[in-house]
């Protein structure tokens, strides 16, 4: 009983620290839009204080930070985000402790998650300081946006570990071949959403205005060179973005391309699995969650260029994108517990 009661514990401070992780990483997403990255010129104060100083204190101390301007709004939501990065972290030390000390929750999975959960938040906190220092380096800002969906998905995967319910819900079948489709599904959507974030620190979001293709009326010439350059002269000031139009469309329809294969990916997989999985119920949920997510992804997608990219839509499509891996890695984890359970013939 002291077991279950320890990894019940651990699985629900684990479900508390995901839903916060989702917090930091729609503040994030809120940030970014609003052109507040370097709303605070230095890391991890905000010209040199805790909270955003008033405007005459922050004129005052213009010469230690040359070329910038305080903007009250976009300093506030630069420091609001770090303050619930902070809170995170707070979360992931608990987890990691808690793992440490409860000898029932110290077990090989747990530990690897929670050494992963320290590494990923170390580099995060180093990213979000160059993400300031580096004046937003696109590869600097991309890998911190990936990072904030792999501690998530981290925090994620220590809940349903140690979520002794879900696992006693699931019976025993062969889907070996699923969980190989399954996989792929994941590793599609995390270039995908690696995609997303490179479009997002490009400022590429807007590049295309037209839908399905970038510019109905004339053909495009596609710069993949270009566009995936990840060696970035540093020393530049990234905000706004600095590549040509024509450079920002081939980020752009690159994104939707990933987009289609995604959605086709996964149409045939629902065609393959759902025969097969008729008897397990547990299973068709996720199936379905998955699905109407990716619809509602979609949506929100065209939308965000039909309506020239609203603010609520915008963050919105980050958080979809966050429930989506969660969803797949969640089929993932049934699907290996599921083939783990199955008879042997």
């Amino acid at each position: 009983m002291v077991e279950q009661d320890s990894k019940r514990f651990l699985s629900r401070l684990a479900l508390c620290a995901s839903f916060f992780s989702l917090c930091v990483i729609a503040l994030g997403a809120f940030t970014r839009l609003i052109d507040a990255g370097l709303g605070c010129p230095d890391w991890p104060g905000c010209y040199g204080h805790l909270a955003v100083p008033v405007a005459e204190k922050a004129q005052q101390l213009a010469s230690l930070y040359p070329g910038t301007h305080l903007i009250a709004y976009k300093a506030w939501a630069e420091m609001i985000h770090r303050y619930f990065v902070g809170g995170l972290s707070l979360f992931i030390v608990a987890i990691v402790i808690f793992v440490c000390v409860q000898k029932a929750c110290r077990i090989r999975h747990n530990i690897i998650l929670a050494i992963c959960l320290v590494l990923l938040l170390v580099y995060q906190i180093l990213l979000g300081q160059w993400t300031v220092t580096l004046k937003l380096l696109p590869i600097i800002v991309t890998q911190h946006l990936l990072g904030g969906f792999l501690i998530l998905s981290t925090l994620w995967l220590i809940y349903l570990n140690n979520h002794a319910a879900l696992q006693n819900r699931l019976k025993g079948d062969n889907v070996g071949a699923l969980l190989l489709w399954a996989i792929g599904a994941l590793i599609i959507l995390l270039l995908q959403i690696t995609l997303g974030a490179w479009t997002s620190t490009n400022y590429a979001s807007l590049s295309c205005l037209d839908f399905p293709f970038c510019m109905n009326d004339q053909a495009t010439i596609m710069h993949f060179k270009e566009a995936f350059n990840i060696f970035s002269p540093i020393g530049i000031n990234y905000e706004g973005g600095v590549l040509s139009e024509a450079i920002r469309q081939t980020i752009q329809m690159t994104h939707r391309f990933g987009a289609l294969v995604f959605t086709s990916y996964m149409l045939i997989f629902m065609v393959i699995a759902m025969p097969r999985l008729q008897r397990l119920p547990e299973l068709m949920k996720s199936l379905y969650l998955i699905l109407g997510l990716l619809c509602v992804q979609l949506c929100i997608g065209i939308s965000n260029i039909i309506f020239k990219l609203p603010l609520v839509t915008a963050v919105g499509h980050n958080l979809i994108a966050a429930m989506l891996l969660l969803s797949v890695i969640t089929l993932i984890f049934k699907l290996a517990i599921t083939n783990h359970k199955a008879p042997t013939v």
